[in-house]
Protein backbone atom coordinates (compact mmCIF):
# COMPACT_ATOMS: atom_id res chain seq x y z
CA UNK A 1 0.00 0.00 0.00
CA UNK A 2 0.97 3.59 -0.73
CA UNK A 3 1.34 6.07 1.88
CA UNK A 4 0.00 9.15 1.40
CA UNK A 5 1.64 12.66 2.40
CA UNK A 6 0.24 16.19 2.18
CA UNK A 7 2.79 18.74 1.83
CA UNK A 8 2.60 21.88 4.05
CA UNK A 9 -0.20 23.54 3.58
CA UNK A 10 1.49 26.88 4.28
CA UNK A 11 0.97 27.80 0.58
CA UNK A 12 -2.34 26.60 0.67
CA UNK A 13 -3.07 29.09 3.21
CA UNK A 14 -1.29 32.04 1.68
CA UNK A 15 -3.72 32.21 -1.01
CA UNK A 16 -6.97 31.75 1.12
CA UNK A 17 -8.99 34.72 -0.24
CA UNK A 18 -8.09 34.28 -3.67
CA UNK A 19 -9.25 30.76 -3.64
CA UNK A 20 -12.05 31.59 -1.79
CA UNK A 21 -13.23 34.40 -4.60
CA UNK A 22 -12.46 31.89 -7.55
CA UNK A 23 -14.05 29.24 -6.21
CA UNK A 24 -17.26 31.15 -5.46
CA UNK A 25 -16.85 32.97 -8.75
CA UNK A 26 -15.98 30.20 -10.57
CA UNK A 27 -16.67 27.05 -10.47
CA UNK A 28 -19.33 27.93 -8.21
CA UNK A 29 -18.34 25.73 -5.51
CA UNK A 30 -16.99 26.38 -1.49
CA UNK A 31 -13.76 26.99 -1.36
CA UNK A 32 -14.38 25.10 2.73
CA UNK A 33 -16.36 22.94 1.55
CA UNK A 34 -13.64 21.23 -1.24
CA UNK A 35 -10.18 19.07 -0.09
CA UNK A 36 -7.44 21.37 -1.93
CA UNK A 37 -4.04 20.56 -1.42
CA UNK A 38 -0.28 21.98 -3.14
CA UNK A 39 -0.80 19.14 -5.72
CA UNK A 40 -4.55 20.13 -6.77
CA UNK A 41 -5.20 21.16 -10.28
CA UNK A 42 -7.69 23.02 -11.83
CA UNK A 43 -9.01 20.00 -14.10
CA UNK A 44 -9.92 18.25 -11.17
CA UNK A 45 -12.40 20.75 -10.59
CA UNK A 46 -13.67 19.52 -14.74
CA UNK A 47 -17.32 20.68 -15.34
CA UNK A 48 -17.64 23.00 -12.28
CA UNK A 49 -19.16 26.56 -12.87
CA UNK A 50 -20.19 25.65 -16.28
CA UNK A 51 -23.03 28.17 -18.21
CA UNK A 52 -25.93 26.59 -17.71
CA UNK A 53 -26.34 27.21 -21.80
CA UNK A 54 -23.16 25.15 -21.86
CA UNK A 55 -24.03 22.11 -20.24
CA UNK A 56 -26.10 20.09 -22.55
CA UNK A 57 -27.67 17.27 -20.77
CA UNK A 58 -27.36 15.51 -23.99
CA UNK A 59 -23.95 15.15 -24.23
CA UNK A 60 -21.75 12.49 -23.08
CA UNK A 61 -19.71 13.18 -20.06
CA UNK A 62 -16.46 13.17 -22.23
CA UNK A 63 -17.89 15.74 -24.21
CA UNK A 64 -19.19 18.37 -21.14
CA UNK A 65 -15.86 18.20 -19.98
CA UNK A 66 -14.25 19.48 -23.00
CA UNK A 67 -16.66 21.83 -23.29
CA UNK A 68 -15.60 22.65 -20.01
CA UNK A 69 -12.03 23.05 -21.13
CA UNK A 70 -12.53 25.29 -23.79
CA UNK A 71 -14.55 27.56 -22.11
CA UNK A 72 -12.50 27.81 -18.38
CA UNK A 73 -9.40 28.54 -19.96
CA UNK A 74 -10.42 31.63 -21.96
CA UNK A 75 -13.44 32.82 -18.92
CA UNK A 76 -10.22 32.97 -16.69
CA UNK A 77 -8.02 34.94 -18.77
CA UNK A 78 -10.64 37.74 -19.50
CA UNK A 79 -11.82 37.82 -15.54
CA UNK A 80 -8.40 37.91 -14.17
CA UNK A 81 -6.57 39.47 -16.93
CA UNK A 82 -3.87 36.25 -16.87
CA UNK A 83 -2.61 34.26 -19.97
CA UNK A 84 -1.06 30.77 -20.09
CA UNK A 85 -3.60 29.03 -18.33
CA UNK A 86 -4.49 25.47 -18.64
CA UNK A 87 -6.59 22.80 -17.11
CA UNK A 88 -4.01 20.71 -15.91
CA UNK A 89 -2.04 23.58 -14.51
CA UNK A 90 -1.81 23.82 -10.44
CA UNK A 91 -4.20 25.52 -8.65
CA UNK A 92 -1.62 27.57 -6.55
CA UNK A 93 0.14 28.60 -9.64
CA UNK A 94 -2.91 30.00 -11.18
CA UNK A 95 -3.88 31.73 -7.94
CA UNK A 96 0.05 32.91 -8.36
CA UNK A 97 -1.18 34.40 -11.87
CA UNK A 98 -4.10 35.79 -10.73
CA UNK A 99 -2.50 37.88 -7.42
CA UNK A 100 0.60 39.12 -9.96
CA UNK A 101 -2.35 40.27 -12.07
CA UNK A 102 -3.95 42.44 -9.20
CA UNK A 103 -0.81 43.56 -8.41
CA UNK A 104 -0.13 45.05 -11.24
CA UNK A 105 -3.32 46.24 -12.40
CA UNK A 106 -5.15 46.51 -8.56
CA UNK A 107 -8.55 48.41 -10.67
Amino acid sequence: MKNFELESRERVQMHESTANEFFSTVLALSYRACIVSDKSRLVDFASCGLPDHLADTTHSLAELYQTWEAWIEPYICSRYGVRDVSSAMLLLDLFDQIEGARRRDPA
